[in-house]
């Protein structure tokens, strides 16, 4: 069942009839509260858009703003496999073997580090964007940030506009789709704004 995250204290941002004064005061708090993020649990689904095919993994993420470590649910043939990713390398492991996988490319983002780069984007990227829109039946903030050390990469997320739960993202690059992500877990295991643990709701 999916999870929401509740941040301490918890921000409810009222978007409507709001100036661009306001929306940008919203974006500030909003990465505020992802900042603050010190460890995290994430799953999600990634449909990846290559040149000639499509393909789509479920991931599980272990995040710390310094290193985090992405599990492979799905596919069935890839199960199992995990990367750390830490200061733009890759350590690919398997069965106790790991494998030093090299640097990766900001232009050219690996499924396996999606999920901290679209972290990393929601607390510290610059943002380009920001509106209020329906996901179903939830008002979400849809917000897009690019980061210094990605030309041309957008990372563009829709959070529920009460939770601050991440709902769904995409990643592009110069203008084209890579990555679309559907959040299914999101839980805060640990946070600088509160002494407590995690604070979530079913």
């Amino acid at each position: 069942m999916r999870k929401a995250l509740i941040f301490a204290p918890m921000l409810i941002l009222l978007l409507t009839a709001c100036g661009a004064g306001e929306e940008t005061n919203e974006t500030a708090q909003l990465q505020q509260q992802y900042a603050a993020v010190e460890s995290a649990t994430m799953e999600a689904e990634i449909v990846c858009h290559y040149d000639d095919e499509i393909r789509k993994y479920t991931l599980l993420c272990a995040y710390t703003p310094e290193r985090s470590t992405v599990t492979v649910l799905s596919p069935e043939n890839l199960a199992g496999i995990s990367a750390q990713v830490e200061n733009g390398t890759l350590t690919l492991s398997y069965d106790d073997i790991s494998l030093d996988a090299g640097t990766y490319s900001a232009a050219a983002v690996s499924p396996v580090v999606a999920l901290p780069k679209l972290m990393e984007a929601a607390a510290w990227g610059y943002p380009t964007e920001q509106s209020e829109e329906t996901l179903g039946e939830r008002t979400c903030i849809r917000l897009a940030c690019d980061l210094s050390d990605a030309p041309g990469t957008l990372y563009t997320t829709w959070f529920d506009a009460q939770s601050l739960l991440p709902l769904r993202s995409e990643i592009t690059v110069d203008g084209a789709l890579l990555f679309e992500i559907a959040w299914s877990r999101f839980e805060v295991t640990g946070s600088a704004q509160t002494d407590e643990t995690t604070n979530t709701i079913k």
